[in-house]
């Protein structure tokens, strides 16, 4: 009977999609944090064929003898490396959130554009405010807009594929050069960058996070942003340098800025932290939200869905699918 543990406290919430995805012959175990022990989860870890979640809670990883993979039921990997992750095991991670934020940036530019948050609390306030139909305030609107993308990747796809379909001019940039979709006017590299920032209306940030992308919107990139220009980060905080962001919305260099990733987050050390060392919650160019473009329910169940085929690949002894690399670090005896 194969055993499958799901580790970590985000990832236990979801043990039940497991269940109801997997066939009946396997075997789920589960370790929470903040309910076993250290050498609760190595006992459990012994036994596993494949090991869902995210850091685990040994510094280094003990010999495994059954494991075949290590699977992320998320995108983001920048808590392990190769060096890190056992040796010959296939680490994987998990898409399925590409939809979902790409209607978050829609809505993101949508409500920029047309501001339905104030005409809704206008209306509650003010009624027709003395103003016959015809003769309302003016609004703007998303078509002829340019956005660049900045990642053009799943998400990148994703956001190209809706906006376009508003009549939006999109750009894109991404890692290695490839052909210009149907959907863009141009997609190229990061040598581009200049430009893109130079004629965007919007900048949807949604790369990785690695040592070429940290910080590669600083002071100059933001400052050569159109005056009006919006940008919107949906990657990873520390893509975008945080005070040079935070002080170019306060002098208005740029139009402003929708924030859903952050530069401090809460954790098993961290119980209680804000999310940003500069106050961007008191300013008034700005939309906030607390990593929660992807979160819904019918993206976790989608996530679900993929692992438990994953883990029936590796099953059947199929390579598995989302690989993001192989682990190289040898493991205790």
């Amino acid at each position: 009977m194969p055993i499958a543990l799901v580790q970590g406290s985000i990832a236990v919430q979801y043990v039940h999609l497991l269940h109801k995805n997997l066939p009946k012959h396997w075997d789920i175990l589960s370790w929470d944090p903040e309910e076993d022990s250290k050498d609760d989860f190595l006992e459990k870890s012994k036994k596993a064929d494949a090991i869902i979640g995210g850091r685990i809670p040994l510094e280094k990883w003990p010999r495994l003898p059954k494991l075949n993979l290590f699977q992320i039921p998320w995108a983001g990997f920048d808590f392990c490396s190769p060096k890190t992750m056992p040796m010959s095991i296939p680490v994987c991670n998990c898409y399925e959130h590409e939809s979902t934020m790409a209607e978050y940036v829609m809505l993101a530019m949508l409500e920029w554009q047309i501001h339905l948050g104030q005409m809704d609390q206008r209306f509650r306030e003010q009624g027709w405010g003395g103003r016959q139909v015809g003769k309302g305030l003016y609004h703007g609107e998303i078509r002829g807009k340019t956005v660049g993308i900045l990642g053009y990747g799943h998400i990148g796809k994703e956001i190209a594929l809706r906006a376009s379909a508003f009549g939006m001019r999109v750009l894109g940039i991404r890692r290695s050069k490839q052909p210009t979709p149907e959907m863009l006017e141009w997609l190229g590299t990061s040598e581009r960058l200049p430009e893109m920032l130079q004629e965007s209306d919007f900048v949807v940030v949604c790369c990785d996070l690695n040592p070429q992308t940290e910080g590669i919107l600083a002071k100059e990139e933001l400052e050569s942003m159109k005056n009006e220009g919006v940008l919107i980060n949906v990657a990873r905080g520390r893509v975008v340098d945080e005070e040079a962001l935070y002080e170019a919305l306060l002098e208005k260099k740029i139009g402003g800025a929708v924030i859903d990733v952050w530069y401090q987050y809460i954790g098993a050390d961290k119980k209680e932290i804000w999310p940003s060392n500069f106050p961007f919650q008191d300013l008034d160019n700005v939309i906030l939200s607390a990593h929660e473009s992807a979160w819904t329910r019918e993206q976790i169940e989608r996530r679900w869905q993929f692992i438990a085929q994953n883990l029936e690949r590796v099953e059947q002894n199929l390579p598995p699918e989302n690989l993001v690399f192989i682990g190289e670090q040898p493991m205790d005896d």
